[in-house]
């Protein structure tokens, strides 16, 4: 099997799963929520941290610098 066929094979069940999610056990419902929000929000830090260090915002001479004591 190529990778391809895997990821299509994994992205299928997480779509039936999907489908039968209204249906389920509240505390099921519950969960996957849960879990979707640490997805969403892990997402959010990277691109936030990503656009932050690659935008060019913080140049040599703008930084803060912090010197020894």
């Amino acid at each position: 099997m190529s990778t391809s066929e895997d990821m299509k094979g994994i992205l299928q069940n997480v779509w039936t799963k999907l489908q039968a999610l209204p249906q389920e056990h509240p505390l099921t419902q519950t969960a996957f929520l849960i879990i979707l929000l640490f997805f969403l929000t892990f997402i959010a830090l990277v691109v936030t941290g990503c656009v932050y260090g690659c935008c060019g915002c913080c140049t040599a001479g703008s930084r803060n610098k912090v010197s020894a004591v």
